[in-house]
Formats: structure tokens, C-alpha cells, sequence
């Protein structure tokens, strides 16, 4: 993984983006750590909450310098990036919205002109979008380390993955990418949307889309596969020809729960739109859950490493940080409790081993199984995970390790009675509730 970033003095812009003096560039000048580092520019609204997380979590897979242009935050946002400005880790621009003007397209091209203009690559996204690392990278350097090497190539486009809200309704502790882990499938529409990693030297201009940007001739627009870029048949640019997630993609936490969406996310309406809103037909559009897909447990805890550096600095700086949530989660489940179904009981080699499937509402498998037969209970708080794609298809929420096999001692006198299982999730429900029987045949 690639070192992170030692906080320095940077250079500090006020009210308007006004240049101030009183303090001397330590990151954004000719010395560079070795190793290839991109930048981040992005544009940032009342994301208080959300800031340290997406700050740490690209810091962890390799970028250095982050450019924020903060557009009038009123929730604690703006004195968080000034603190985080004033500690050498990011670059803050106040960037008020003008009349009739959208501020996403505005602030892109000021922050690529005017403070991000000396970096070799940049990306450029928004405080609900996480770059993840795919497959065996772990950080953005390797990922891309193929195709920064091409003269050539002056853009590279990532594919969203949509995040639902996970079934969740409030806002609560936790990491966004911990408590939203269910996605829609790969070829949902709005996967189709990609946002860029910019050779700087290669910037010619920002359009009037967010997803896409005018290179200078010589200059090529590739996919993560190195293949060249083509726009959507039916929407044109800023959306692909299908969804590629190869190296890298970026993970768009665009609804969170219900009540982070109508507090957060519906209020700001859209930075590429004046007057835009986002109701209750986009979160009902947006909020697909169909797959489960957790972040590697290897980045989460490195993501709260860095979030704990972030956060120490901050107190000892003298910041005041925000207070988290301290509800409890609440869920609008798909079902109660937990599905399950025994395939077949079979005895073999003196054992007697049961097969089938158990899912959580979740989608993810319970932590604990049960088998009661003959009036003894054979309790299982760990057990072999099985792929079971046919459930899958059944239950698209459902996580494709859901399957199992489970072995007890095969007693005399069995034949004829009754496998019970029990499934429980959680310490609350270690052997959790009765949710399935099958009579054992010869």
C-alpha cells in the first residue's frame, strides 16, 4: 500500500478563494513523495458527517493532495475543512453558488485551473463516491500503473456500483461503507455512469457534464481495460456503452438510509442543476439492494486507522468534533427473521450431514445454526459456507456463501424423526428461532 500523505502547512484560501500568505506550501510543491500519487478534486455541501471517512478512505488507497471546493456548508462542513485545510490535509476553496449558475461544472474548472493545475492526475469526484481498489490491488497506484504509463492516454472512466440504503431508515454510528453494503446489480441503469481520472496536462475543458470531460487533441479517453471509451449508444457521453468494474470502480453511496436521504441528500437537489430536487421517486428508483458486497475487511480497518489520525490531529488542533448518531439501527425489512430450507439428510461415514441454505434477512448468512433431532440440540457458531447460486436467482439479496453442510453423530433410531433447524444472527440470538424440519429418510 502506498504511504500516506504527512500532513504539512498549505498554502490557505479564504472567503472566495483568496490566497493567503501567512502560511508556507509543504505538500502542493516540486517535492514529491516517490511513487505515483494522484490528486482529488471535488465539491462539497453540508457533508459534515460523512468528511473524515471519505477523506481517510482515499488517503488509505493511495491519493495525496484533495482539493474541496466547499459550496456554503451550513451543517459544520465548512469548519471542518477549514481544519482539515489548516493541518496540511486537503486544500479548501469557498466557493459560493453564483445566481443561475450550477456550481458543479464552475468548481471543476477552477479547481483544475487555478490549484490542481501542477498535479499529473487527478480525479474528480463527489463526497458520495469512494474509488475502490478491485481484486488484487490495493491501492490506486498498481490498479492504474498499466495505463498512466501510455503518453497517450488523457482520461480514464470508472463505472459507478450503486449502493442502496441496505434496508436501513435512520442515521446511525458507523462507517458509510460498512453500513451500506448491498448494491444493485452490475447492469443497473445508473451503473452505466462513470466519472474521470484526468491527465492534467491533457485538460482542455469542463462540459456541461460532471461524468465527462474535452481533452486536447493526441489525447485519449480509455476504460480501465486500457480500451477506448465509447459513449452510450442512447445517452451519449458521460455514460458508457455497458458497465466495466476492472481495477478500479467507484462505489456511489447515492441514498444511505431514508432518513440520511431526506435530510441530506433531497435538500441539496443536484450540483448540476439549478433549483434540481430529489424526492421520493429517486430514492424509491435508486435504493437497490440486490446484491451483497461488503468492503474488504482489510480496507475497513485500515480506513479506521486513518480516521483515528485524522480525528487525533483535529483535538489536538483544538477542534471541536462532531457528535455522532446514537440511535439504534432501524430496518424496513424484506422479511422476517431468517429464511431457510433443508435440502436433503443424508448419513454417511457415521455421520449425519444436512444440507440447505439459511439466510438473514440481510441477505447474509446467519452466524449460528441449530440442529435438534431426537430431542438433542447440536448447536453450530461457526460452520463451512457453501456458493448456492440457485438461491440467488431465487432471492437476489441473498449472498451467494449462503448454502451449508452441516454433521452430527448418526444415532440408532433416528429414521423417521424430524431434523429441526434453528438459525440465530447475533449474540442476542445465538441459536435464534425455528425455521425449518425434514424428516431423515433411509
Amino acid at each position: 500500500m502506498a504511504p500516506a500523505v504527512i500532513p504539512g502547512k498549505l498554502v490557505g484560501l479564504g472567503v472566495g478563494g483568496a490566497v493567503t500568505t501567512d502560511r508556507t506550501p509543504a505538500i502542493l510543491d516540486d517535492v514529491r513523495l516517490p511513487g505515483f500519487r494522484p490528486a482529488i478534486v471535488a465539491i462539497f455541501r453540508n457533508e459534515a458527517p460523512y468528511v473524515l471517512e471519505w477523506l481517510a478512505h482515499h488517503r488509505t488507497i493511495g491519493f495525496s493532495n484533495v482539493y474541496i471546493a466547499d459550496n456554503v456548508s451550513d451543517d459544520g462542513t465548512s469548519e471542518l475543512l477549514a481544519a482539515l485545510d489548516r493541518l496540511g490535509y486537503i486544500r479548501r476553496i469557498s466557493f459560493p453558488t453564483s445566481e443561475g449558475q450550477p456550481p458543479q461544472f464552475a468548481a471543476y474548472d477552477r479547481l483544475l485551473r487555478e490549484f490542481a493545475h501542477e498535479e499529473e492526475w487527478v480525479a474528480l469526484i463527489d463526497a458520495d463516491e469512494f474509488i475502490l481498489p478491485l481484486a488484487e490491488h490495493r491501492d490506486v497506484e498498481g490498479a492504474l500503473a498499466p495505463l498512466v504509463e501510455q503518453g497517450d492516454i488523457g482520461a480514464i472512466a470508472l463505472n459507478w456500483a450503486c449502493y442502496g440504503s441496505s434496508w436501513r431508515l435512520n442515521h446511525t454510528s458507523g462507517l458509510v461503507m460498512e453500513r451500506f453494503f448491498r448494491r444493485a446489480f452490475q447492469k443497473f441503469g445508473p451503473n452505466y455512469h462513470y466519472k474521470t481520472i484526468l491527465r492534467r496536462s491533457a485538460f482542455e475543458r469542463v462540459l456541461q457534464n460532471p461524468h465527462h470531460l474535452e481533452l486536447k487533441p493526441g489525447f485519449r479517453y480509455v476504460r480501465m481495460d486500457g480500451e477506448e471509451l465509447c459513449p452510450h449508444q442512447k445517452h451519449g457521453q458521460g455514460l458508457s456503452t455497458d458497465v466495466l468494474w476492472h481495477g478500479l470502480r467507484v462505489n456511489h453511496y447515492l441514498v444511505k438510509s431514508r432518513q440520511e436521504f431526506w435530510e441530506n441528500k433531497s435538500p441539496k437537489g443536484r450540483a448540476t442543476l439549478v433549483g434540481g430536487t430529489k424526492g421520493e421517486k429517486y430514492f424509491v428508483g435508486h435504493d437497490k439492494n440486490d446484491v451483497g458486497d461488503p468492503i474488504p475487511g482489510w480496507l475497513l480497518t485500515a480506513v479506521k486507522a486513518e480516521i483515528e489520525t485524522l480525528r487525533k490531529a483535529l483535538v489536538n488542533d483544538g477542534f471541536q468534533l462532531p457528535v455522532e448518531p446514537s440511535a439504534p439501527p432501524r430496518f424496513d425489512r424484506p422479511f422476517d427473521s431468517v429464511k431457510a430450507h433443508i435440502d436433503f439428510v443424508e448419513h454417511k461415514d457415521g455421520l449425519l450431514k444436512v444440507n440447505g441454505w439459511a439466510m438473514h434477512w440481510s441477505g447474509l448468512p446467519p452466524v449460528s445454526l441449530a440442529l435438534e433431532v431426537g430431542g438433542e440440540r447440536h448447536v453450530f457458531l461457526g460452520y463451512e459456507h457453501r456458493r448456492r447460486g440457485d438461491v440467488v436467482r431465487s432471492f437476489p439479496m441473498a449472498c451467494d456463501y449462503c448454502g451449508f453442510q452441516l454433521s452430527i453423530p448418526a444415532a440408532d433410531g433416528l429414521l423417521g424423526q424430524d431434523v429441526r433447524l434453528f438459525a440465530g444472527y447475533g449474540a442476542e440470538t445465538p441459536f435464534g428461532p425455528f425455521v425449518f424440519a425434514r424428516p431423515i429418510a433411509s
